[in-house]
């Protein structure tokens, strides 16, 4: 599977967890999820977005891995960026 193939797939289902749990938006708009306002995101600023997430989130892996001590810090920039894709950390 290419990569934009699994960007399109995961985008789907974004907007499917957007829809279920966050209600009807427009792309732009602003809703609440867990505690977290968050924007609906276009397909351009999903993939940036989920980019990060994917990338903090084999940091934070490695860390605990290692057996290293992890900074609450690190896991709230974890959440918040799950939040954004409303992927529950």
């Amino acid at each position: 599977m290419t990569e934009q193939v699994i960007y399109i797939d995961e985008f789907k289902q974004y907007i499917t967890r957007f829809q279920t749990d966050v209600g009807n938006r427009e792309f732009g708009e602003y809703g609440s999820w867990n505690g977290f306002v968050v924007k609906k995101m276009n397909f351009d600023e999903f993939v940036a977005k989920y980019e990060e997430f994917r990338n903090l989130e084999r940091l934070y892996a490695d860390i605990l891995e290692r057996g290293d001590t992890v900074n609450d810090a690190i896991f709230r920039t974890l959440r918040e960026q799950g939040a954004n894709l409303l992927i529950e950390v």
